[in-house]
């Protein structure tokens, strides 16, 4: 009797391969963990330094500082054309000459970002001379200019960045990028503090964003594996670079003015103190809105796009599969601030900062929101950037209707509503593309509202469990 031969992976107790969505759901399983893991870990690291700086500083430093980085983050954002995006998206993207190319423009684009900045600090001098701006505003304090200018070096700095970092992004090899950004806010937060006890003075956060810029651009080069950069522009690489980077300037564009109008308009309506507080509640929502967007760009759009190229029929499930995680912790956070956010800024810092607590309620609603976030990565993997364009144009236009508005009618309350819930508009543009592309289901956007009252009650028993302990104030 013929026997049939065994096979010789089971003779040597090898396992047999892994199929390519098995494959690729471990990838991403360890990718997630990873890149979680460094964001929890960055954040708490922050989050000490930021209970640590509340006490050595002012809070109109955390006001002035707030400006001074959204000028950088607003000039960045305008001269975004996508280089690390191209790069996971783009079939070339592990060509040497592909990847030197986008070296060389990220260089350029470093440079421009401080130039820019430099024109924005000069220009704040001239219009509050010219009496543009109330003297008691935060545009109106002396020392901004001079803050803008310095930190803004660190773009230049950030601009010689190895591509090796995207490159891992690209293949979802999220350990080493997670020890490249825990080190290089470790650094940063270590000088932060350093020069804050010594000085009390707003340079510590300049000093220190300059270190861990220098810090996260030496662990590129020399940490991350692959091969090493030289400068290049290959005509070819460079059009398609700037080919698809001109969608992601349009969304760039319209999503920096989105996320960063908040504190644009406020400092010409607050002093430094009120933005200080505002800065300081707006922080703790970035921890959780943070998490879910450096998980939609860094893991969404790899793990999107590798589907989209290999199970096209398989994106919807896994969309939706994806969602549901995120949907449950951002709107069930959204309910547990709204119900103990006063409680909560009572226990951590001390009664300087005790009105943030009414200011986190209000920004909590944002959480409902922000979780459509995976759709950017989900549209950019589908090919389709253009969408991010019209949404964060609806988006940022909406901001600078409803913010003006909200204060006019209700003063800084007014404003916080708008701030907060000025994206309401294009909840229906997102259910039409989504429609449009056959990724449609309406039920589950319904379904998972259902946990913000879970949250809301988690939050007052917190709230009450806080206030009831004795010592507690």
């Amino acid at each position: 009797m013929e026997t049939k031969p065994t096979p010789k992976a089971v003779l040597r107790g090898v396992p047999a391969p892994e199929k390519p969505d098995a494959s690729l759901r471990a990838r991403v399983l360890r990718a997630v963990g990873w890149s979680m893991a460094a964001h929890v870990s960055g954040y708490g690291l922050r989050f000490v330094a930021s209970l640590a700086m509340t006490r050595l500083l002012a809070p109109e430093m955390f006001g002035v500082m707030a400006v001074a980085t959204v000028v950088q983050v607003v000039t960045a954002m305008l001269c975004d054309v996508g280089l690390r995006q191209a790069v996971i998206q783009s079939p070339r993207g592990d060509n040497r000459d592909f990847l030197d190319t986008a070296w060389t423009m990220q260089i350029i684009r470093g440079g421009i970002i401080w130039v820019v900045c430099c024109l924005c600090a000069l220009a704040i001098v001239w219009a509050v001379n010219s009496g543009f701006f109330e003297p008691g505003s935060v545009y109106a304090d002396p020392v901004l200019p001079y803050i803008i200018v310095v930190i803004s070096l660190s773009a230049v700095i950030m601009g010689f960045q190895s591509t090796k970092s995207m490159t891992s992004d690209r293949h979802l090899n999220q350990r080493q990028l997670a020890m490249v950004e825990l080190v290089s806010q470790a650094a940063a937060l270590i000088v932060a503090f350093i020069i804050g006890y010594a000085t009390g003075s707003i340079w510590s956060f300049v000093v220190s964003a300059l270190a861990g810029a220098i810090v996260n651009v030496a662990m590129t080069h020399f940490y991350l594996p692959g091969t090493r950069n030289r400068w290049r522009l290959d005509p070819a690489c460079f059009r398609e670079l700037i080919g698809f980077g001109r969608w992601m300037f349009i969304s760039s564009l319209f999503t920096v003015l989105a996320a960063n109008g908040d504190r644009i308009m406020l400092a010409g309506w607050t002093d430094p103190v009120v933005l200080g507080l505002y800065v300081l509640a707006f922080n703790l929502i970035a921890m959780i809105d943070g998490a879910g967007g450096r998980l939609f760009w860094s893991v969404g759009t790899a793990a999107f796009s590798k589907i989209a190229n290999e199970r096209p029929e398989a994106m919807r499930a896994a969309y939706y599969r994806s969602r549901l995680p995120f949907d449950i912790i951002y709107v069930g956070c959204g309910g547990i601030l709204y119900g103990g956010g006063e409680a909560i800024i009572q226990v951590l810092y001390d009664a300087r900062y005790e009105q943030a607590g009414r200011i986190l309620q209000i920004l909590s609603f944002g959480l409902l929101l922000s979780r459509f976030g995976l759709t950017s990565a989900l549209f950019l993997a589908l090919g389709k950037p253009k969408y991010l364009g019209l949404i964060a144009g609806i988006k940022a236009a909406a901001l600078f209707i409803t913010v003006p508005l909200g204060h006019h009618i209700m003063g800084f309350d007014g404003a916080l509503w708008g701030i907060a819930l000025h994206g309401v508009v294009t909840v229906p543009v997102i259910f039409f593309l989504k429609w449009r592309e056959g990724l449609g289901r309406p039920w589950f956007e319904l379904a998972v509202l259902c946990f913000w009252p879970v949250g809301y009650a988690i939050g007052q028993l917190t709230s009450a469990a806080l206030l009831w302990l004795p010592g507690v104030f």
